[in-house]
C-alpha cells in the first residue's frame, strides 16, 4: 500500500483512499479516519471535548442518570446511554457486568469467582470490579465463545 501525504494552504483538508479490492485492513482506516470509532466525552468543567477510541475505554459507568468511560487515568462523561453503547460496542469486547457498568474484556487482567456466584475483575490499570449474579453467566458465555474462536483459529476449522 502507498501512501502519499500533500500540504495545502487554504481549503479543507481531505483523504482519498483508492483500492482495486475492499479489504478489513482499508475498511479498519476508513472507521478510523471517519469518525465512527471514536467517542467524546468531557471533563467535569465540561470546556472541552476530548475524543478517544472505545478500545481504550476499561469501563463504562452510569452514575446518577450520567455515563462515564472509565479509561487508565482519565474519566470522561459520554453523552450516550450504557445500554447503546453496550450494544454498539459488544464485537470490541465490551460486556455488561452490573446494571450500572460494562467492563472491556481486553482490559480484565484476572477474573476471581465470589461467594454468592458473583466474579471479581482485576482490570490491567489496577482497578477491580464486581460482576453481579445476574450478569456473571452472560459473561462466562461471551468468555466461552472468545476460547471456541481461538480454538478454532488454531486447529484451521
Amino acid at each position: 500500500m502507498k501512501i502519499t501525504l500533500q500540504k495545502v494552504e487554504s481549503g479543507n483538508e481531505e483523504i482519498l483512499i483508492r483500492y482495486c479490492e475492499m479489504t478489513q485492513e482499508i475498511s479498519d482506516v476508513i472507521k478510523r479516519f471517519s469518525g465512527a470509532s471514536r467517542l467524546a466525552g468531557t471533563k467535569e468543567d465540561a470546556q472541552k471535548i476530548y475524543y478517544f477510541v472505545p478500545e481504550e475505554v476499561y469501563y463504562f459507568e452510569s452514575v446518577d442518570g450520567m455515563v462515564y468511560a472509565c479509561l487508565e487515568k482519565e474519566v470522561y462523561r459520554v453523552r450516550t446511554k450504557l445500554e447503546q453503547l453496550v450494544y454498539q460496542y459488544e464485537p470490541l469486547g465490551f460486556v455488561r457486568c452490573s446494571r450500572t457498568m460494562a467492563v472491556n474484556l481486553y482490559k480484565v487482567e484476572w477474573l476471581k469467582s465470589q461467594p454468592g456466584g458473583r466474579i471479581l475483575a482485576a482490570l490491567q490499570n489496577g482497578e477491580k470490579i464486581v460482576i453481579s449474579r445476574k450478569y456473571a453467566e452472560n459473561l462466562r458465555e461471551q468468555l466461552k465463545k472468545g476460547s471456541r474462536r481461538s480454538g478454532e483459529a488454531q486447529d484451521g476449522r
